[in-house]
């Protein structure tokens, strides 16, 4: 594969760099942006203020910008690893008024987040829907701190709010939907949304949007309608997509589903 990049112009603020290479090694450098690694497959030397920390698969690096690091391979095996980069301005957004030191000293982690990160990176690769991407970011990084600092208490003057983005996701779930919009409609911080929403609700907007969609898709579906008109009418991204979103969500395909009688 070599090394990919994939970047998605309705969430600007991230990049996600893919590496499946042999023989790669990088000069000491910095990053402008945050940067969250996960190692695949290989062994790795990773360099930072003065020390060497071998890294291994299934290992999580997290470092902040400017700060000063390299990472080389083991020659003797074959170096497969993810970088996703999130820009600076966009996460001290989500950690205004959170006193976390541990944000601004390079992480080393072997702990179960790997699956939740390997499930993140995946995510930002697929057609998902730029308010699915921006909440799983955000979901990453409100696990990271678990640990780090106490949990806050919701407002209450969250609870209309938050039912505002409700109907508002009612009224828009066929359509793009991101954050910055919730966060206009409802007035409230758009790096709090998706925590008080599933505190409230149990599920984050983006799977409500998404439950919503298929509910719809279900409807046509029954009227005996061409699955690409449904895909279209629903706001999945493509049939494929879909198709997977609908046996996920019913357990059987689209095309079962409208034949069942």
């Amino acid at each position: 594969m070599g090394v990919e990049f994939y970047r998605d112009a309705d969430v600007p603020f991230y990049e996600l760099k893919l590496c499946d290479v042999g023989g790669l090694a990088y000069k000491k450098h910095t990053h402008e942006e945050y940067s969250i690694g996960v190692v695949d497959s290989g062994k790795s030397s990773f360099w930072c203020e003065g020390k060497t920390l071998e890294v291994n698969p299934r290992t999580i690096v997290m470092i902040p910008p400017g700060l000063v690091h390299s990472c080389n391979p083991d020659l003797k095996s074959r170096w497969k690893y993810k970088m996703l980069f999130v820009e600076e301005n966009w996460l001290r957004l989500f950690l205004a008024n959170r006193k976390i030191a541990a944000f601004h000293r390079p992480l080393v982690s072997d702990r179960s987040d790997y699956p939740v990160l390997h499930g993140l990176l995946k995510q930002l690769t697929a057609p998902a829907s730029p308010l699915e991407k921006e909440a799983g970011i955000l979901e990453f990084f409100e696990q990271a701190l678990q640990g780090l600092e106490s949990a806050g208490t919701r407002g209450g003057t969250e609870l209309p709010k938050l039912r505002l983005i409700k109907e508002y996701l009612h009224g828009n779930y066929q359509k793009k939907i991101t954050l910055a919009e919730l966060e206009q409609v409802s007035g409230l911080n758009k790096f709090n949304i998706i925590r008080s929403f599933k505190e409230e609700f149990s599920i984050p907007p983006h799977t409500y949007q998404t439950l919503l969609r298929i509910n719809l898709a279900k409807k046509l579906l029954r009227q005996e309608r061409q699955i690409v008109e449904v895909v279209c009418e629903t706001g999945f991204y493509d049939q494929s997509h879909f198709n997977k979103v609908f046996k996920s969500h019913t357990g059987v395909t689209p095309e079962k589903y409208r034949k069942l009688k």
